[in-house]
């Protein structure tokens, strides 16, 4: 039903499910960050067309994202409470965005997590 409705949702939520099933958990990290850093880019596209549907559900996926993330924190780990504390200075920013997108804000924590991912990404092949 959903895909007669919404074709690209329903693309979306099976590629979703298809990585979540196969993916162990380092794969799962860099899922939600790699998510996390389009859904951004589709709450900056969808604040400058006006589109507020759009907008509530990049939202809705970027807090999903960050809680992922903050629940896979290895709390032994030496950068936990550093990845604790930006992470949830993360999700104060996009609930804030609710009411205000401050686009200057989402494009630098976009690209704060592109470099994040990117780094994990080096460690695993290291």
């Amino acid at each position: 039903m959903l895909a007669r409705a919404q074709p690209g949702e329903a693309y979306r939520q099976s590629n979703f499910d298809a990585r979540l099933m196969v993916s162990e958990r380092d794969d799962l990290v860099l899922f939600c960050l790699d998510d996390l850093v389009e859904n951004l880019g589709v709450l900056e596209i969808a604040e400058a067309r006006g589109d507020r549907a759009a907008r509530s559900r990049s939202l809705t996926r970027c807090v999903t994202a960050l809680t992922a993330l903050e629940i896979g924190i290895d709390r032994e780990a030496e950068m936990a409470s550093s990845l604790m504390q930006f992470y949830g200075a993360a999700k104060g920013l996009l609930l804030d965005s609710v009411r205000n997108v401050d686009l200057e804000k989402i494009a630098q924590l976009r690209a704060d997590m592109r470099e994040i991912a990117n780094a994990f990404r080096a460690a695993r092949i290291a």
